[in-house]
């Protein structure tokens, strides 16, 4: 029990010295101190199941990290309790505002999977809804895909030439499906667009337009000529892919003979497109399906929540409420110590603040002499004492070296002093005011006279 109090209390960060001084003040940083502990604990717990459900991390593999972010959760907590001021109370809620704005965003992000572990059983169900929607909403998606246009086409030539097989060749070829018509029809295409360039420029060059001054003359009678020939051209492709169709469409046996040889030879072909259409199709599919399986991290439970809540009054008002509870819980450690009122233990660490820093002065003061030049301390201690006179020497005076800062304070100061000392001693008072302490000025006769 002994060694528990010593912990909370060096978490806490209160000095036991002081608190040796004070024993009434324990309790308060006792508590302090298992709030911190509660705060980390809680962490601890968050991250565990933020590791083991969200991330489907390993139950005992999530224990190591997660003991990590508590222990890192407890040193950011102690920092900020230890770095808040003690001396005044404005003063001390001024700089506590950053460090509670830093304690709400922890435990924003500690709440949260705690809130996400308690509503878990509805969160897997509206899981599944998100799912099946993210489902139906890549099918409706596919089948407006390049692949799916692709799987369409294949399928249906692959159809149109089984027919043809399996008839003899009585029934027609799809035209689609013809070589020589799918040359032909390019071939068209191309004209078609020559010829309303042609028509174009030569409009351009009759009427005006942005760079054709109008008029007619040779620019548009080439124009025209160019024209005329692209449409028969057009024309003549027009015709040729008629009769080809019309070939195709012939019931004479030798038009079935030579329906059913291309059909044939073109069937292993269609074949083959068409698997591999339908591998492309599938394999996004499986990748998609893979995918939308293994989506069970935060981010849709998250969004599964916020689904929930949308919808559900009381759904809300609960998550609110524990999201809520374990924000106060993770800002306890800011939050109580900010309700503590200073006490004995909060004097008595400012006087013992005091007492370091006057020690530390007097050590630099009475530093050694370095690089030649004289200290402080040797500057203002005299390099002799008079020591009182002997019985059987009253008239004797007796002239030894000060051996210690408490013999040269102890007797009045006479003896030699170096030039630099005279020097000192000698010069004005300019303070204006009397000290604290009472003193009305002057030049200090003693080297520490400052820090009493």
């Amino acid at each position: 029990m002994q060694k528990l109090r010593g912990f909370l209390l060096a978490l806490s960060g209160a000095r036991a010295e002081i608190l040796d001084r004070c024993p009434s003040e324990r309790v308060k940083f006792e508590s302090l101190g298992w709030a911190i502990l509660i705060t980390s604990g809680l962490a601890t717990v968050s991250m565990w199941f933020a590791l083991s459900s969200a991330m489907g991390i390993n139950g005992f593999a999530a224990i190591i990290p997660a003991l990590a972010w508590g222990l890192v959760i407890m040193g950011i907590d102690r920092w900020l309790i230890t770095s808040m001021p003690v001396d005044s109370t404005r003063r001390k809620f001024a700089i506590a505002v950053p460090r509670f704005l830093l304690a709400v965003l922890l435990g924003t992000l500690i709440s949260t999977p705690l809130v996400l572990r308690i509503f878990q059983s509805e969160i897997n169900a509206q899981i599944s809804v998100i799912k099946a929607q993210r489902a139906s909403s890549f099918l409706a998606q596919e089948q407006k895909s390049d692949v799916a246009q692709q799987v369409a086409y294949w399928r249906g030539q692959v159809a149109n030439l089984q027919k043809v097989v399996d008839s003899g060749g009585a029934t027609p070829l799809n035209p689609s499906a013809d070589s020589d018509v799918q040359s032909l029809t390019r071939q068209l295409s191309q004209e078609e667009s020559l010829a309303n360039q042609y028509y174009h420029d030569w409009q351009c060059q009759l009427y005006g337009g942005p760079g054709c001054p109008p008029g007619q003359g040779p620019l548009a009678d080439a124009s025209e000529a160019s024209y005329h020939q692209a449409q028969a051209q057009v024309s003549q492709l027009t015709q040729a892919i008629r009769q080809r169709e019309a070939t195709l469409a012939a019931t004479d046996k030798a038009s079935e003979k030579a329906r059913y040889d291309q059909a044939s030879e073109a069937l292993p072909n269609a074949l083959n497109q068409l698997s591999l259409a339908q591998a492309r199709q599938t394999e996004l599919q499986t990748n998609f399906d893979a995918q939308n399986e293994a989506t069970n991290g935060i981010l849709i439970r998250l969004q599964a929540l916020s689904q929930l809540s949308t919808g559900d009054f009381t759904v809300a008002a609960a998550r609110f409420l524990l999201f809520l509870l374990f924000l106060v819980i993770e800002c306890l450690p800011v939050t109580v110590k900010l309700m503590q009122q200073p006490g004995n233990y909060e004097q008595i660490l400012q006087a013992e603040r005091g007492k370091e820093l006057r020690e530390a002065r007097r050590h630099y003061q009475a530093r050694p002499e370095t690089n030649g030049e004289p200290s402080v301390r040797d500057i203002w201690l005299p390099k002799t004492t008079v020591l009182p006179p002997a019985d059987d020497a009253i008239d004797t005076e007796v002239i030894q070296p000060a051996q210690t800062r408490e013999d040269a304070l102890d007797y009045p100061y006479s003896g030699e002093f170096s030039p630099l000392d005279q020097a000192i001693r000698g010069m004005e008072d300019h303070r204006v005011a009397a000290s604290p302490d009472g003193r009305t000025g002057g030049i200090p006769l003693r080297w520490d006279d400052d820090d009493r």
